[in-house]
Formats: C-alpha cells, structure tokens, sequence
C-alpha cells in the first residue's frame, strides 16, 4: 500500500499517510486528533455548560451520564476534569443539589420501620445479598426499573444531539449577545467563561417547544440554580404551558 497525500481532520496540514477504505480522517498527531473529537462531540450537544449542568446542576454522577448518553464513564470522566470543571469526592455534600430537599435528612428510621422494610426486601427479594448473589436490580432496565421516568432520558438525549438543538442554540447566544439574561453578566469575562447554560422557560417535557428560540434564555450557572431554586417565589424564566 502506497503513501498518499492528505490533509490533517482538524488543523487543514497537508500530510503524507497511508490510505485505506476505511479511513477518513487522518492528524497530525494526538493532540489534533484530541481536538478533532472534542470538537464533534460538542457538535452533538456535549459541551462544557451541557456537562456542568449535568453534573454540577443536575447533580448527576460520571457514571450515570455516561450510561444516559451510551459512554464510557471513564471518559466522561476525563471531559470534567479537561474543561476544569470542580468533581465532587465520595460522600459529598448534596444539599446543594436542585434534586436534593429531602424531608429526611438528619432523621432515622423506628425499629419497627426497619423491621417492616426489611421484610418487604426480603419478599420482594432483594435480600438476603452477599457475594455470591446478583444485585436485585442488575439487568432490569426501562419501566422494571423503580426510577423508569418514561423514556425520558433518550428523548432528551436525542433532542440534544439534533442539529436542530445547536442551531437553536447558536441563535440564542447570538439573540442574547453572550449576556446572562438575569445579572446582565457577560460570558466573555475571564472568570464567567464556560459558566453559562440555556434555559428552557416552558419545560423540557413540552416537546413542541424543545427547541423553539423563543422558548431558550441564556442564564449564567448561578442564575440558572436560583431560577430553579424554591427562592424563585416569583417565577422567574419560568411558565406554564
């Protein structure tokens, strides 16, 4: 097999590589094929303001967005700590959490509460579990699953992957002119960058207006919380449908 001329996927250098079928893309080295990547995935929706969301907002796990969006947590992983966004050591702190407020906390069970959840788990069987019993929940997926929302999470993956989702979002940023529509902060600051997300006004679940620029702001990520946040008694960027 010959030598051809080619030019570099990412940074346009006219190379010398072998070619084959089934090769299309061909780098420099790893450093531009690194950025090539990390340029289409973020074409898909996988920016650093999704991942902050995701994981900072949301308060999601590397492992449970990577299983969301069919990765390898891993490198979910290794996309946190290359766009610098702070990770959370085991045991964290949640309180901070949209999903957090649970009515729970600092509060333990009766006895007689263990006693009863205990034989539910064991007639549900769940229990007894040790080393050589599977997991009660291992290959139980969708609706056999107790947090199964509906299919929710491919839909909302699907949504953010679609060319129509980034067009949608370049004509927000334009719209707002990189401003949080909120502070008024402005995201080419140093110390704002990366730290801004869109906001759907009416929810995500209203599908006809998913991707309707009328119905996406841009916040930056402390706003964004506070729009979310109980301590929105007024409603802020939020509407009902």
């Amino acid at each position: 097999m010959a030598k051809e001329n080619v030019n570099c996927s990412n940074c346009d250098n006219k190379l010398i590589r072998y070619t084959n079928n089934k090769s299309k893309n061909y780098f420099c080295d790893k450093q531009c094929k690194g950025k090539w990547q990390k340029k289409q995935r973020e074409l898909l929706g996988f920016t650093k303001e999704w991942l902050e969301n995701e994981y900072i907002i949301i308060g999601k796990s590397a492992n449970q967005i990577a299983m969301e969006i069919g990765r390898d947590s891993k490198r979910v992983w290794e996309w946190i700590r290359d766009y610098g966004i702070p990770t959370r050591t085991r045991g964290h702190d949640t309180s901070h959490l949209l999903k957090d407020g649970s009515t729970f906390r600092g509060k333990k069970h009766t006895e007689e509460t263990k006693k009863r959840l205990s034989e539910i788990a064991i007639a549900d069987g769940r229990v007894p579990w040790g080393k050589c019993n599977e997991p009660y929940w291992k290959g139980k997926f969708g609706s056999l699953h107790p947090n199964w929302q509906g299919g929710l999470t491919p839909e909302r993956q699907s949504v953010y992957s679609s060319e129509e989702w980034t067009n949608s979002v370049k004509e927000v940023w334009k719209r707002d002119n990189a401003f949080c529509q909120k502070c008024n902060k402005h995201h080419n600051e140093e110390k704002n960058r990366g730290n801004f997300h869109i906001h759907h006004i009416v929810s995500f679940m209203v599908r006809e207006l998913r991707t309707d620029v009328n119905n996406l702001v841009l916040l930056c990520k402390e706003c964004h919380k506070f729009v979310h946040s109980k301590e929105n008694i007024n409603k802020e960027f939020i509407k009902e449908f």
